[in-house]
């Protein structure tokens, strides 16, 4: 069949018309369904934003999502296997270019001394414990003295700080930048620390929340503090997610730094560089430096040899392809997660994490209910109780930290022990649920350590001088919303 050029022309004139009809559509100022205007109270009746452009942390880089083989890719050694393999996806996120630094630390620490200036409990809680470098038989009393407090560390790493002062600090960070953002825009006015302390001092504790803004109660403080009972949508304004730990399936996955390219990796990789040397071999200029301090035998230190202390500052070595440094060596990291020896095979395909402890769905229920125009409290109560009773947002709660967690020593056949039905002896073996992983290898551990699949444990609340942390944060959107890439 023989096509003239004018039925060609209106085939790719269609062609580009549908094509453009869609982007003329999306994104337009009317509804693209009903023909309403959007944010016109005199021709419509709906106020929306339709463009977002997702913000960038400072501090931290973007980890495109992907897939990866998590778990062991070394050769086998006689330590205990507790991270066998297998193929998992990871959602985009955003992580710390560096390790948290003693400054990053200090400047926690000195927020907390003025806003609570008259409670020292709530600060000197907070300060790491530099007690961690004491040895029976070693003389390490300068760094117990020095090496949090003194300018000549403040890029290095801070350390003897548990799980959950890595948490709390995440908290604080996201208040503070959200607090930032808010009064940049000029929706609330700046107050310095010895105002705010004053505010507080004679207040009840569950007051505190009228006088030191944090994200959670972000609604109640803006009418609290601008008399706005309409408060603004925040979307898109301030962050959309929380600064929290990295999970395990994160940490490894952006630790190998490993891009894909065509949605195939070209190589695998035992640690966050191409090859199986502790020495860079492929830059000429670098070549036969350590990539990483770590210990090669007993009593041999790198970081010792490289820069004459144990630790090094956070950007000494040069970091993976995303970007990240001491993704392996200088200290090991806390991530989210529970430790169990069989994590690997029971958690999802899909961003795989355990330790889930949800709280109750009815505070959710008040989460809706303060993105509503304020009502008086009777009718607060009666719309909570609807959303509670009538629309099922009632779940009290669920601790997931326990779920399938039997491993071939506690269970039997097809079936799975939880952690609270197990016996002492099995409990033993399948460690708690405040048991927290860290990975990465520092200093003082040999070369098998710094392979990122390599996983250990300790208590939530213990502390370790070879043991500090950097944040993550839950990137909101795809790729098309990011405004880096």
């Amino acid at each position: 069949m023989k096509i003239t050029k004018g039925i060609l022309g209106l085939v790719l004139l269609s062609v580009v018309f549908v094509g453009c009809s869609r982007k003329a559509v999306l994104g337009t100022k009317n509804s693209e369904r009903t023909g309403w205007a959007y944010n016109k109270p005199k021709k419509g009746y709906f106020n929306v934003k339709t463009d977002y452009d997702g913000k960038i942390p400072p501090g931290m880089v973007y980890i495109s999502t992907g897939s990866y083989v998590k778990g062991q890719n070394e050769d086998p050694v006689s330590s205990q296997q507790d991270a066998r393999k297998r193929r998992v996806s990871v959602d985009g996120f955003f992580m710390d270019e560096f390790e948290i630094t003693n400054i990053n630390w200090r400047e926690y620490v000195a927020w907390l001394q003025g806003v609570y200036r008259h409670d020292p409990k709530k600060y000197l809680a907070a300060l790491p414990d530099e007690t961690v470098w004491r040895e029976e038989l070693a003389y390490n009393d300068p760094l117990v003295n020095t090496y949090y407090t003194h300018v000549s560390y403040g890029y290095y790493p801070v350390v003897g700080v548990s799980w959950e002062q890595a948490m709390e600090y995440c908290t604080w960070r996201t208040d503070r930048i959200n607090e930032r953002i808010l009064i940049d825009r000029k929706i609330i006015e700046f107050q310095d620390l010895e105002t705010v302390n004053a505010n507080i001092q004679n207040a009840e504790e569950g007051e505190y929340g009228k006088y030191i803004f944090t994200s959670a109660k972000k609604f109640s403080y803006l009418r609290e503090q601008t008399g706005d009972e309409e408060v603004a949508d925040l979307d898109g304004i301030i962050f959309d997610a929380s600064f929290r730990l990295p999970t395990e399936t994160e940490w490894e996955y952006a630790a190998y730094g490993a891009i894909p390219r065509n949605d195939n990796y070209s190589v695998g990789q035992t640690y966050p560089w191409q090859g199986y040397q502790m020495r860079e071999m492929e830059n000429k200029k670098l070549r036969g430096q350590f990539i990483a301090n770590f210990k090669r035998g007993r009593g041999d230190l790198t970081g010792e040899n490289d820069n004459h202390s144990r630790t090094v500052s956070v950007d000494y070595y040069p970091p993976n392809e995303y970007g990240l440094y001491n993704m392996a060596g200088n200290v090991n990291e806390w991530v989210l997660d529970v430790y169990r020896s069989t994590s690997n095979e029971m958690v999802g395909e899909i961003s795989p994490f355990r330790g889930n402890d949800w709280v109750s769905d009815s505070a959710y229920a008040e989460g809706i209910l303060d993105r509503m125009p304020p009502m008086e409290q009777e009718v607060r109560d009666s719309m909570r109780n609807y959303l509670v009773n009538d629309k099922k947002f009632y779940q009290v709660g669920r601790d997931v930290r326990d779920f399938k967690d039997g491993d071939k020593l506690s269970s039997i056949n097809d079936s799975i022990l939880n952690f609270e039905n197990a016996s002492p002896i099995e409990q033993a073996t399948m460690i708690s649920k405040t048991a927290r992983v860290y990975k990465g290898g520092s200093w003082q551990d040999k070369a098998i350590w710094l392979n990122p699949s390599r996983r250990r444990w300790l208590d939530q609340k213990a502390k370790a001088n070879d043991i500090g942390f950097r944040c993550a944060m839950s990137a909101v959107g795809g790729k098309k919303n990011r405004v880096n890439n």
